[in-house]
């Protein structure tokens, strides 16, 4: 698969007129339980890609943080979050159980507003997904601030059924605010604490004691960034059940997501 092109020049004006025309794509990274006999397709995540011409695409840390900037991130999100969302509804031939649920990242200008549950709770509605398949993906930044509007929103979104998964897990500066806190069901240990392991023995023994935290907490571990079977391997004696990275599947179109749950749910490999 070709990867991101960060050198691309990209300004508000071509963003805008990409977005309207629908020139974004998602693309789904898998997440795998590594605790059972064979590795499982438990999630996605949904990333945001922004193909170009020649193959290729534009590097989404210039897109994103450009879109934050010039107001795009709302409709953005909310154009992530539909898709996203029509895809859960979406009955899959051969399936024989309900498919894996799916992640999206959320800007932290969304819990601010007010009525960013409720928009949340009308999307589903308005798709027939599942709340309980969808999980929203927050970094530290969107509740540094510990605002009203922010915490009410992330006890709304618990209510209708939604998870929240707090992103690159140890890189902020009160993470276990977050933790004792928020209505979290997750959280994402960053791949700056995996890619050492296991021999980086600082960044093994942060990992394994945010595992055991969460265990206490019974939140739900996954390590982002695995490339490695020796990495892999690791996470799970140490109880991490679900890993993301390149070892298991870089990000991808649906229709070949698609190919691959038609074997693992039911479909051609029974």
């Amino acid at each position: 698969m070709t990867g991101a092109t960060p050198s691309t020049t990209v300004d508000t004006a071509r963003l805008t007129r990409a977005f309207e025309n629908g020139d974004l794509r998602l693309h789904y990274q898998p997440k795998v339980n590594v605790s059972r006999r064979w590795p499982e397709i438990v999630g996605y995540e949904a990333l945001a890609r922004w193909p170009l011409a020649g193959g290729g695409f534009i590097s989404p840390d210039l897109f994103i943080s450009l879109a934050e900037e010039c107001g795009l991130i709302l409709p953005f999100d909310s154009w992530v979050m539909e898709t996203v969302c029509k895809e859960l509804a979406r009955p899959k031939a051969h399936a024989t159980r309900p498919g894996p649920g799916m992640s999206v990242n959320v800007s932290p200008q969304h819990f601010k507003q007010p009525y960013f549950a409720q928009s949340v709770a009308d999307i589903l509605s308005r798709t027939g997904a599942d709340p309980a398949a969808l999980t929203l993906e927050i970094t530290e930044r969107a509740v540094l601030s510990k605002d009203e509007t922010t915490l009410k929103n992330t006890r709304l979104l618990n209510e209708i059924g939604v998870s929240l998964s707090l992103d690159d897990f140890g890189t902020g500066y009160s993470s276990l605010f977050y933790l004792r806190d928020l209505p979290i069901q997750e959280v994402k240990l960053d791949r700056s604490f995996i890619s050492g392991l296991p021999y980086r023995h600082r960044d093994a023994a942060i990992v394994n004691a945010t595992i055991n935290l969460a265990a206490e907490l019974g939140l739900l571990v996954v390590a982002e960034g695995v490339e490695l079977a020796r990495q892999a391997e690791w996470l799970r004696l140490k109880g991490c059940q679900t890993i993301q990275g390149f070892l298991y599947g870089r990000p991808a179109a649906r229709d070949w997501t698609d190919a691959v749950e038609s074997n693992v749910m039911g479909g051609s490999a029974q």
